[in-house]
């Protein structure tokens, strides 16, 4: 008999560790991460559970369409999106002749201190000012000459004005309780380190400016003429906005993909901003590695940030690598969310916006329909299609358990919840190649989650799979090595 090695529990936890631009090492796909606190005992226990499924909402357009944005809206009830040149407020059509049919679309609230409440959305080049009685105007140079046709579709509202960034570099404010009505002179430039302007964002009482190399800081100063804001030269931050459309934000809490290419910094990473507090890198290097290969295409990434499963998370959709990567905000920690379209194939996640309204989470995908973030069930795409069940990936790290002697695994062990069906184990004990091979199946109805006779290795990586359409969630996995 071998002399043991180890065989203490290992948490299912970790964050992305692909050496390259592939799938090797460290990765957890389709879960979200759950830590629960005990201060009595100052312990905390990290679950691993499978992601919320998607339940079929409604489908607006009536056919797949390009979906360009969503935003609930309190004062009337309704889930308002844009398809390609289409704006629907629940699935009625307020208009199909939108100037853009592609692109993301922004929303913004106007309160009733304005005349009534009106929601307004930009594409980039109209603003569609909607009424909370299903009246919509299209706005744009036609009706004010001074309309910023340059637009960039970012809009904030901010004491009694309308914000919007131009791709001049221009921030441009409405007169004073009036969303429709523009000067000419009332602007200024975001622009004191030569960095083109990319999205605006309001946190607290400020208005963030995202640049192409900065991130400039305004408050309202009350100026009697032009613009009312003034620059807080001693806030700017030296990093710059990556691509508008990886800018996601909940509240007082913002992520986005940054770089600082004009500054001598190619790289790029994912920031938070939460509360005008400094900005920090959240993301690692993995992950900076395949943003980094997105090359242009970070502009055709899609983002964002909503609550699901009872956390905050950052959903970036990225195009080249179709790989969506996951922050849980209040966890810390990140995953990957996939389709499975293709057998066991992972694709990145269907939903590319999302909106929440009494509690719910609804995404927009990119099959023309709105559905429903419904922890309870497992399966995504429900009611619509026979793609049902995604499947759960536990990849682990190579380890040779510190001796590059032969060993063996006696046996395996889960520490999870008792569920439906298997949970199929595989082993890569070749590191030069990503073929797993199955080693056998661990029945989660049993009390005794184990299996034995794993064979030998030198340094062996571990995966683990449920493929079954049944809620999910598991603590740690524990091997018996000996050698």
């Amino acid at each position: 008999m071998g002399q043991r090695i180890d065989s203490k529990p290992i948490p299912f936890v970790g964050p992305p560790e692909q050496r390259n631009l592939g799938t090797e090492d460290s990765r957890y796909v389709n879960v979200i991460f759950e830590p629960i606190a005990n201060p009595l005992l100052q312990q905390k226990t990290v679950y691993c559970v499978k992601r919320p499924g998607t339940s079929s909402f409604s489908q607006p357009p009536g056919v797949a369409a390009t979906g360009r944005g969503i935003h609930a809206w309190a004062t009337t009830g309704s889930t308002y999106s844009v398809f390609g040149n289409s704006i629907f407020a629940g699935t009625s059509t307020l208009t199909s002749s939108m100037n853009t049919s592609s692109g993301r679309c922004w929303f913004v609230e106007i309160p009733r201190s304005t005349g009534q409440a009106q929601l307004v959305i930009s594409d980039g080049q109209d603003n569609y000012n909607i009424t909370s009685t299903g009246v919509i105007t299209q706005i744009d140079e036609a009706d004010d000459a001074d309309y910023p046709v340059s637009s960039l579709g970012s809009v904030v509202y901010l004491d009694g004005y309308l914000f919007q960034g131009a791709s001049t570099g221009r921030i441009y404010n409405t007169v004073l309780n009036g969303v429709s009505t523009w000067n000419a002179a009332d602007f200024l430039t975001a622009d004191t380190h030569a960095g083109a302007l990319e999205a605006i964002y309001i946190q607290k009482d400020q208005i963030a400016a995202f640049t192409k190399n900065r991130i400039e800081f305004f408050f309202n100063n009350g100026n009697p003429t032009g613009s009312p804001l003034l620059r807080i030269d001693q806030n700017t931050m030296g990093i710059g906005l990556a691509s508008r459309e990886s800018l996601a934000w909940s509240g007082e809490t913002a992520c986005f993909v940054g770089e600082n290419a004009g500054d001598g910094d190619g790289g790029r990473a994912v920031y938070i901003m939460q509360s005008l507090s400094k900005v920090r890198d959240i993301s690692t290097p993995a992950i900076n590695r395949v943003l980094q290969n997105e090359g242009i295409s970070i502009s055709s990434c899609t983002a964002w940030m909503e609550r699901a499963s009872g956390q905050l998370v950052y959903c970036l959709n990225l195009a080249v690598a179709n790989r969506s990567f996951v922050y849980g905000v209040d966890s810390g920690m990140w995953s990957e969310w996939a389709d499975n379209q293709a057998g066991s194939n992972f694709f990145r996640f269907h939903g590319i916006a999302a909106t929440s309204i009494n509690a719910s989470t609804f995404v927009q995908s990119d099959d023309g329909r709105i559905y429903q973030l419904t922890p309870d069930s497992p399966s995504d795409r429900a009611g619509v299609s026979s793609i049902g069940n995604f499947i759960v990936s536990l990849q682990t790290s190579r380890m040779n358990w510190g001796t590059p002697l032969r060993k063996h695994e006696p046996s395996l062990s889960i520490v999870g919840d008792s569920t439906f069906s298997e949970l199929l184990v595989y082993v890569n004990d070749d590191d030069a190649t990503t073929t797993y091979t199955q080693v056998g199946a661990i029945d989660m109805t049993q009390p005794q989650k184990r299996i034995t006779r794993l064979g030998g290795f030198y340094d062996r990586a571990h995966r683990f799979e449920y493929q079954a359409a049944s809620t999910f969630r598991v603590q740690a996995w524990q091997p018996e090595i000996t050698k």
